[in-house]
């Protein structure tokens, strides 16, 4: 394991991330910040969350482009 020199770390309100163990999609609705423990803590459409304790869902890149290119 190697030791990390910079972390970056962007979260943004309506952005899809996976939860629970089956990885189901919830949905960020609120990013609260608390100063006392430094902790961050996102409120989802499936229940609150600790930073760190969720996937990522792969970026929906292609969705933006011409639909059709999926059967091309």
């Amino acid at each position: 394991m190697s030791t990390l020199r910079r972390l970056d770390l962007r979260f943004e309100l309506g952005q899809t991330i996976l939860v629970g163990p089956k990885r189901e999609p919830a949905t960020i609705t609120k990013i609260e910040f608390h100063e006392n423990s430094g902790e961050i803590s996102l409120n989802t459409t499936r229940g609150p969350r600790k930073a760190l304790t969720f996937s990522l869902a792969e970026d929906r890149v292609a969705d933006t482009d011409n639909p059709a290119d999926r059967f091309r």
